[in-house]
């Protein structure tokens, strides 16, 4: 991401979580960034995840990197400081741009619909409904969307549906927190054909994080995605066989659980690829 799209230093957004690497008899604690000091509460050592070895395998030095949730944090996040304050829903023409928007709406519908090729950058959404992708390249960087359902809706935090459509979603460093009546953070389904690209992403809460069956696309790549245990009311993701086949995974790395402890977020162990 382009330094021009982020007006504060990574340390005010990411949570860079410190490993203490502890041999049999001597505690010694792995250097951190140089960063300036990060928000309370969030550096951890490695008995804070309740790790019985917490020294890493022989041959084995941990990523820093991927030790790092680099997605906004709730709603009030610092990096939507400038975000301009909407309370209705947009349809975006092709092409279309969105940068610090703040948008607080309950009607429904998709708060933000991209008819096709569009771009959201520091944008946040807390509605019934997030955003609805319907064909083309749809780039969401620093997205937070907190979906809360009522009734009988089925709210999702993104969904791509437009059948017979394809396209790129490619989502970086963005939150989907969702409540209520639900189907998933992240849904994809009914022929659309595209391929779906996340990179530090979080997900909370939900039937589903992410669910994505193999008539909702063609690919799907993950990488620095963590899921909060506990939060779904189904899985943390579903890739639902559809006659007989399943979605192309052509990435999964450093795919994680995290736990929440009062305002911590706690890394915890890798989740394999399914």
């Amino acid at each position: 991401m382009k330094s021009s799209d982020r007006p504060l230093p990574k340390a005010s957004v990411g949570l860079l979580l410190m490993l203490s690497l502890v041999p049999a008899a001597t505690a010694a604690a792995r250097p951190g960034d140089a960063s300036p000091p990060l928000r309370p509460g969030y550096v951890l050592a490695a008995s804070d995840r309740g790790d019985d070895n917490a020294a890493p395998t022989p041959g084995e030095t941990p990523d820093q990197s991927q030790l790092t949730i680099d997605a906004p944090l709730s709603f009030d996040d610092p990096i939507f400081v400038k975000a301009k304050a909407g309370t209705s829903t947009i349809k975006l023409p092709p092409g279309s741009s969105v940068t610090d928007l703040s948008i607080v709406e309950n009607s429904g519908e998709s708060t933000i619909t991209c008819g096709s090729s569009c771009s959201l950058t520091r944008v946040r959404i807390q509605s019934r409904e997030g955003i609805r992708c319907i064909s083309g390249n749809i780039n969401l960087t620093w997205v937070y969307i907190a979906a809360t359902g009522l009734g009988n809706d089925h709210a999702d935090g993104l969904q791509c549906y437009s059948p017979g459509s394809t396209g790129i979603i490619t989502v970086k460093n963005s939150t989907f927190k969702m409540a209520g009546a639900t189907t998933a953070g992240y849904w994809s389904a009914d022929d659309w054909r595209g391929a779906h690209v996340l990179e530090n992403v979080l997900f909370e809460g939900g039937a589903y994080g992410l669910r994505i069956p193999a008539d909702g696309g063609s690919s799907v790549s993950l990488k620095n995605v963590y899921f909060v245990r506990g939060s779904f009311r189904y899985g943390a993701f579903s890739f639902d066989v559809v006659k007989g086949r399943r979605i192309n995974i052509v990435q999964w790395e450093n795919v994680r659980w995290v736990t929440r402890q009062g305002d911590r977020l706690i890394v915890g162990n890798q989740i394999p690829r399914p």
